[in-house]
């Protein structure tokens, strides 16, 4: 399927092939063509047929994550599959107030949206749907000598391809005139032609609602191909009235009208759906052959978007306007392949067998030396969000790859897996087993990763002759990485790749890779410009989405397999580090178990105070709750607070008293004996539902320090704030009265269903990442203490708190961080013991024995689940440096914890 296409003696270019991978409506109609008032195709069963495709409008590309996470080829796949759309339409964003982050296309972002180009146009080929490039500015000035630029590149790139049609100034507003639409028009379609003879979009004055006023300009095209757009909201613009009058004015002068942005809502992107008023449009379109793309393939905050989740692993989660757009497309609808040649064919070259020492090559690695190491010589290896060092917290995601001990005396992960799946013809692989994606305490979305060390030492890689780098892959969807020694904050450059259950090349220029929106776009480099000289390594992420349940936050394909990485153009004189088969994690010299980070739902567990060997001073009781009332020792007074206030529904069960006034969060200790004390604090009853809160919803426990809250209480000599809880998950957070954007500094906890003590250092506590205003906390002047039990927006109806409630006590000023205390009782049936670097365990009953070993900060070091038989067990701690730990061993229902010292 080539389209072969020369035009002024310049031969359309795309830097790399791209083929489909279905038939779907572009090999049935081939490239769309103006035919007096209607589109047909070029296939012959259509080149005299109306032809009308319909599909989705992406949101701005340069607004948030919830309009960015639908440009990906994930989304794409997703609606083909799901939606069943025959376009997609590519909404950059040039320049915009609102919805422009500092990444639109004229205000810093030129790199990151060709990358965004990329990744959609490439998508939308391989599914073998019709793309419509978009120049997505709503201003009296096109920017023309600037549309112009972006519109040679982007035809030279894919105008070879039947699928790509060009919009060449979404909403022209502000007083511009048809006649100065139609200069800006004529100078890009000058610049399309050269390279490209595909349909062209243009819009009209008073944001593209003008299509009789397009009909009637002086358009100069060569190819005669052009539509006029026409821009509706079915809430605001009937289908009986001027707009539809002025499309069918346009029709009836023979030229093709697009509806190329239309939504269900009101003109201003909000409001409910209304399904009468859409329907109307739909029966005008279908009896006019009108083609159309929704308004807005998104998750963003307005009425106007078809999808309200955006981790999409899990598929789509529709609104009420996605749902009824969905049920309007052509679902039924039968695709064969006409024949016509598309684009620039390519086929998948077969998996490598093995490259010998000292040959040249351009391939990185292809593990057929059945070792450990590339042929650059540098090192595989795997890591998980559990490896995290605790200052944004410790996830517990996990791998089930075995162990071995690598060159630098570490255990680490083993990545070298023999081949999988009968189309892979090589003998070896590298790749990531049983991925379980579980947040824990990290800040940030949970993660697990496979990545490769270009040089054993770590030094930086030129790979600066590389034109592309590819490899296979079967698997997960992942974020391709491409890490150099000039990002120092961990937003390197990257592609995502949706998961495939069967063996996929992946190729790859550098112009596809982008980094995220992390408030640091300064700093954000074109890869082809500067880094590729010093590249340090790659990586395959497998990455959640941030505030997601873990249930829900799954890859839908639980492995990752990467083989045959190469890069075109690079030299690399292969090094052949190949040794004795892989040791089994099961007999790793140094290792008894695997790496598996903690699976407890508890952070720390905490005995009566009095069992502890470790002598802890109060330096101030903020309150210990003795006194059985909601008054603080330093006269603050403690509360609790829901997100009704912000159009939320989340609601507690704690009685309300109009004299206080507030809820009562006092409880006597009666109230729950396991924690010994006269009262605590607490909510009860917690549930959350957003209602019409536009972020996660929650509940909290506050506390004012001071009866005079305009001012705070001196903490600047509490090295470590300390608290006991029992109860959901949540956030503490600390307020001095500088941060403005609720990015407070906190830490994170984990559900417990014993009372657990936490401590925290002062500089423990971190604002997320996130924020743009960056702060020191004053701990001299704390205001407010707040402990949320936050949910996920858009899952209340599946994901509630494993724990109704919360329950506080004892907040303290202390003088030294402790996370762990011995447990008072004897485990019964198990007994332990540290010599060397050693811990025995001697179990009386066979089973599933846990291990986990914590620092004197509560931080988890090592963890291990085996089965074991009943008598003695060693498990090698060789991997810790000497110092003191706590480790907590559990075997059935018997549980035993001890403080050990390595020296």
């Amino acid at each position: 399927m080539k389209k072969v296409l020369a035009i002024l003696g310049l031969a359309a270019v795309s830097a790399m092939a791209i083929s489909a991978n279905r038939i779907g409506p572009v090999s049935t109609y081939g490239e769309l063509k103006a035919n007096g008032g209607k589109l047909s195709g070029t296939c012959p069963q259509y080149a005299n047929s109306a032809v009308q495709v319909k599909g989705m409008s992406l949101f701005w590309s340069s607004a948030a994550d919830s309009a960015t996470a639908f440009y990906t080829e994930k989304a794409v796949n997703l609606m083909v599959k799901d939606m069943k759309i025959e376009v997609i339409r590519f909404a950059m964003g040039v320049k915009n107030e609102n919805f422009d982050k500092g990444r639109g296309y004229l205000t810093g972002g030129e790199d990151l949206q060709k990358a965004y180009l990329k990744n959609v146009v490439n998508a939308a080929i391989e599914n073998d749907i019709y793309v419509i490039i978009d120049w997505h500015i709503e201003s009296g000035d096109g920017y023309t000598s600037d549309a112009v630029k972006f519109f040679e590149y982007a035809a030279q790139q894919y105008g070879s391809y039947n699928n790509v049609i060009f919009e060449v100034w979404n909403e022209p507003k502000d007083g511009a005139s048809m006649g100065t639409v139609a200069s800006h028009a004529n100078s890009v379609i000058n610049a399309i032609r050269k390279y490209s003879d595909n349909l062209v979009l243009i819009g009209s004055p008073e944001w593209s609602s003008h299509p009789e006023e397009c009909a009637s300009a002086s358009i100069s095209d060569s190819k005669k191909n052009y539509a006029c757009t026409l821009h509706f909201y079915a809430d605001s613009h009937s289908a009986n009235g001027d707009y539809a009058n002025r499309a069918n004015q346009a029709l009836g002068k023979n030229v093709p009208v697009f509806a190329s942005e239309w939504g269900t809502v009101n003109a201003n992107g909000n409001g409910g759906a209304n399904q009468s008023a859409s329907q109307a449009w739909i029966n005008w379109m279908n009896d006019n052959k009108v083609s159309w793309a929704n308004w807005s393939a998104s998750g963003v905050n307005e009425g106007s978007a078809a999808f309200n989740k955006i981790n999409l692993d899990n598929g789509l989660s529709y609104s009420n306007s996605g749902n009824m757009v969905k049920g309007w497309m052509n679902k039924n609808m039968t695709y064969s392949d006409c024949g016509l040649e598309n684009g620039n064919s390519s086929s998948q070259s077969g998996f490598s067998t093995g490259i010998a020492n000292g040959t040249k090559t351009d391939m990185i690695d292809d593990m057929e030396d059945n070792d450990r190491y590339a042929y650059t010589g540098g090192f595989w290896s795997a890591w998980t969000d559990a490896n995290e060092n605790g200052d944004n917290g410790v996830g517990q995601s996990t791998i089930s790859n075995g162990t071995w001990e690598n060159d630098f005396g570490k255990t680490v992960y083993d990545v070298l897996l023999p081949k999988e799946g009968s189309k892979n013809t090589s003998n070896y692989m590298v790749g990531l087993k049983k991925i379980k994606l579980a947040k824990g305490t990290y800040q940030y979305a949970p993660y697990v990763d496979l990545g490769l060390n270009l040089t054993k030492d770590t030094a930086e890689f030129d790979m600066s002759a590389c034109k592309s780098i590819s490899y296979k892959f079967k698997g997960a969807s992942h974020n391709f990485r491409l890490e150099t020694s000039l990002v120092t904050n961990w937003n390197f450059h990257h592609v995502n790749k949706d998961a495939s259950d069967e063996w996929k090349e992946v190729e790859l220029t550098w112009d596809q890779f982008n980094q995220e929106d992390w408030g640091d776009n300064d700093k954000h480099f074109n890869l082809k410009d500067k880094g590729l000289s010093k590249v340090k390594r790659l990586a395959w992420e497998v990455k959640g989405v941030q505030n997601v349940p873990d249930n829900q936050n799954q890859p839908s394909l639980d492995y990752l397999f990467v083989d045959d990485v190469r890069c075109d153009g690079l030299s690399i004189t292969a090094i052949s580090g190949k040794t004795s088969t892989p040791t089994s994690s099961s007999s790793a010299p140094k290792s008894s178990s695997s790496v598996t980070p903690p699976s407890s739902s508890s952070s720390v567990v905490v005995p009566p105070a009095s069992s502890s060997s470790v002598v802890i001073t109060d330096l101030l009781v903020i309150d210990d709750v003795e006194d059985g009332n909601e008054v603080l020792n330093t006269t603050g007074t403690w509360y609790a607070y829901t997100d009704n206030e912000s159009l939320g529904k989340s609601s507690i069960t704690n009685v309300y008293d109009p004299n206080l006034p507030g809820y009562v969060v006092v409880f006597p200790g009666s109230a729950d004996p396991t924690n010994g004390t006269q009262g605590f604090v607490g909510l009860t009853g917690i549930h959350w539902d957003e209602g019409d809160y536009a972020y996660d919803p929650f509940v909290a426990l506050g506390l004012n320090t001071n009866a005079d809250t305009s001012i705070g209480i001196d903490l600047s000599n509490c090295p470590v704030l300390s608290y006991r809880y029992k109860g959901a998950a949540h956030t503490i957070k600390l307020q001095d009265g500088q941060v403005t954007d609720f990015a407070f500094h906190n830490r994170m906890l984990l559900d417990a269903g014993d009372w657990t003590l936490v401590s925290f250092k002062q500089e423990e506590f971190k604002q997320p990442g996130w924020t743009q205003t960056k702060v020191n906390l004053n701990w001299a002047n704390i205001k407010k203490i707040s402990w949320e039990v936050i949910g996920a927006k858009g899952y209340t109806d599946t994901f509630q708190p494993e724990f109704d409630y919360l329950y506080i006590d004892d907040l303290k000023c202390v003088d030294q961080a402790i996370g762990i205390k011995s447990i008072a009782r004897t485990a019964t049936g198990l007994r332990l013991a540290a010599k060397g670097h050693d811990l025995n365990i001697m179990t009386s009953k066979s089973g599933l024995v846990k291990v986990q070993v914590f620092d004197m900060t509560g931080h988890t070091v090592k963890s291990v689940s085996e089965n074991m038989q009943a008598g003695a067990h060693t498990v090698s701690l060789e991997n810790l440096t000497a110092g003191s730990y706590i480790v907590r061993v559990q075997a059935g229902n018997a549980k035993k914890s001890a403080r050990i010292t390595l020296k």
